[in-house]
């Protein structure tokens, strides 16, 4: 079990609350205007943490420069044009703002944004098994047919991404949550964690870099709603 707290950005383990295993008030003081590191606790093994918040500011700057906001534009473009209006939520950009910080790879990166979009516009429940097994799959069929990162950001890769996405659209929903066998399937992982931070579900969190994110998850529901 984790128990949360914070403290003033940069100091040597000085929890500044109560510690809690409710998460909602150490969340709520990283939003302060003093800048603040989140403090773990697991209390199973008396590990302690400290995690520097990443700046959303920081993060925007990084995105318009980096191959991941790339990734996002090209996405969109493939869209079929018969798809409804599509518009990308908290957890399409808490995606792209943890594919950044944690380094993933362009295919799994691609894999997990492919797969919630798919289930985003399928209009079905966006269960762990489904967006994993969705996004799996789109990561393993790109490394199947051996495209690569920089052709995946070619306009050829429109292409390919325009046949990923009819393809898992129209498969039949049963076969949603199929994970691939022997495949590295990252990606689900990727998306999984994505939209955790985007309803808060904080106990769920696996991935050590999603706990940077606590403070930008907020402020990306914040600008969304705005």
């Amino acid at each position: 079990m984790r128990q949360f707290n914070v403290q003033a950005a940069g100091e040597d383990f000085v929890p500044r609350l109560p510690w809690s295993t409710d998460p909602s008030a150490s969340v709520a003081a990283l939003l302060g205007p003093e800048p603040r590191d989140l403090l773990l606790q697991d209390t199973a093994t008396d590990e302690l943490t400290i995690v520097p918040q990443v700046a959303l500011e920081e993060l925007i700057e990084q995105l318009g420069h980096s191959v991941y906001g790339r990734l996002g534009d090209q996405l969109v473009a493939a869209l079929p044009g018969s798809t409804p209006t599509w518009q990308p939520t908290v957890a399409n950009y808490l995606l792209l703002d943890l594919a950044q910080v944690s380094h993933a790879t362009v295919l799994a990166t691609m894999g997990a944004l492919v797969g919630l979009v798919v289930v985003q516009q399928a209009g079905v429940p966006a269960t762990a098994a489904r967006l994993a097994g969705i996004a799996g799959q789109a990561q393993c069929w790109l490394q199947e047919i051996g495209v690569t990162a920089h052709q995946l950001l070619l306009p050829a890769g429109v292409t390919i991404l325009r046949k990923l996405l009819t393809q898992l659209r129209t498969q039949n929903r049963q076969y949603d949550a199929y994970a691939p066998v022997g495949c590295d399937t990252h990606a689900g992982q990727l998306v999984q964690e994505a939209v955790a931070l985007a309803h808060g579900q904080l106990e769920t969190l696996q991935l050590p870099d999603s706990w940077r994110l606590l403070r930008v998850a907020v402020e990306e529901r914040q600008l969304k709603n705005s």
